[in-house]
């Protein structure tokens, strides 16, 4: 048995042209119109035991897997590409978002524009050039796990609860040479409804930690369970307030790692396993395709209708709405293939997610996990909206109404959890 890892990472700047989209609220896609800071994807090969995996986190939406048309599946294609490149096999990757909105509308939640398939095709090529620099640029390296807390940034937006402010910080060590994941739980929204592209609170974190830890030559941020999970000031658009919630987590990073560094604390057993369990979920119930195309032929003729500056806007976003609905009811009752994958870095045990999970899920996920230390990965190898507790549905609100964010029902919730456990048990 070998008795390190050997792992390496990977950075590419994948900041889009202006003329790509992004979700906006009113309308849903504008245009940017300049940069605020740039966006990459950062790639961690780990290899050990015979084993290899690759973890991709970028700075996006996230991808629906039909984003590039349909019949074909962005996640299938990246890891292709990758396979290609360098071996690794493509279900040894990991392809993780953290849901940045003030980034391209990469989940589809309206139709894009063929054009657009032109640098989502370059995206592609540019994620497997990352995941290829992580393969090629490999050291020798033990692995730490430490675990800090951030109260104050975060809040549960539906007012439930639940709320998660564990900072998971997963170090691959050598003398030299050092790579981080770091694993929080918050929607990053903070710039949400701008026209000047950015990375939100997850560039600063990743950028702070690189250019102030030396040796560092990669931070991968991993989002959480933060599917009901909001910065506690919400959208303000005012990037003081991104500033300080990268430096609150940046700050925590930098603390634990600080500490894993000093003498005696504990090494991981060098020990990866990766394994994947695909299983059908239900759809959420949908109104039939006549009641969708009637509720928004009449929602189009109150926008037609309306005078005056406040009421055109209230019908169009009433429009909107309902036009929504009726691209949620086209695209059909499913059921919908999820991928759940896992990856065993030592004690350290990541569950991709493809989807939005609610703070519960990450909460259980964790508690599934134990003796090891679980990391729940959400936006990860798809998008399947919203992945909502029973509960969440008995009482309503945005998350589980119909639109393109809410593709499975509320018995999705409980067959994962079903799906974890089971994964645990292959991992022991």
């Amino acid at each position: 048995m070998a008795d390190e890892f050997e792992v390496g990472v990977g950075k590419v700047n994948i900041t889009p042209p202006l003329s790509f989209p992004y979700l906006g609220f009113h309308p849903r896609h504008a245009f940017f119109k300049g940069v605020h800071d740039d966006l990459y994807v950062r790639s961690l090969v780990v290899s050990c035991e015979g084993n290899e995996v690759a973890i991709v986190a970028s700075d996006t939406f996230g991808f629906r897997n039909r984003v590039i048309g349909k019949g074909r599946d962005f996640t299938e294609e990246v890891r292709k590409r990758v396979e290609e490149t360098t071996g690794i096999r493509g279900d040894h990757v990991m392809l993780t978002g953290s849901h940045i909105h003030s980034t391209p509308d990469t989940l589809g939640f309206r139709p894009l524009d063929k054009k657009a398939t032109i640098w989502l095709e370059a995206l592609m090529e540019q994620i497997a050039s990352s995941v290829m620099l992580a393969h090629e640029n490999r050291f020798k390296a033990d692995l730490k796990v430490g675990r800090g807390d951030v109260k104050g940034v975060s809040k549960n937006r539906r007012g439930g609860e639940c709320l998660d402010t564990e900072v998971i910080t997963v170090l691959f060590e050598s003398a030299e040479r050092n790579v981080l994941m770091v694993n929080f739980a918050c929607h990053p929204v903070i710039v949400q409804v701008q026209d000047l592209v950015s990375a939100d609170y997850v560039g600063v974190l990743e950028g702070t930690v690189e250019k102030t830890l030396e040796g560092v030559e990669g931070c991968l941020f991993l989002q959480g369970a933060c599917g009901d999970i909001n910065p506690v000031m919400g959208n303000t658009r005012n990037f003081r307030d991104v500033y300080f919630v990268g430096m609150a987590l940046a700050g925590e990073v930098i603390k634990t790692y600080s500490l894993m560094a000093l003498p005696g604390y504990p090494k991981q057993p060098a020990k990866l396993k990766v394994v994947s369990e695909r299983v059908n979920l239900p759809s959420r119930p949908l109104p039939t395709l006549e009641e969708a195309e009637r509720a928004f032929e009449e929602a189009k003729k109150m926008f037609e209708m309306a005078e005056g500056r406040e009421e055109r806007d209230r019908a169009r976003r009433a429009m909107r709405i309902t036009e929504e609905v009726l691209f949620r009811v086209k695209e059909g009752k499913g059921p919908f293939e999820a991928e759940i994958q896992a990856a065993r870095m030592g004690n350290a045990l990541l569950i991709g997610i493809p989807g939005e999970p609610f703070c519960q899920m990450g909460v259980t996920i964790k508690e599934i996990s134990r003796p090891l230390v679980g990391v729940p990965v959400g936006y990860t190898n798809g998008y399947l909206g919203y992945i909502a507790p029973p509960e969440a549905w008995e009482r309503g609100g945005y998350e589980v109404s119909c639109g393109p964010w809410s593709k499975v029902g509320p018995e999705a919730y409980g067959i994962l959890i079903e799906v974890f456990k089971r994964i645990k048990r292959r991992m022991e």
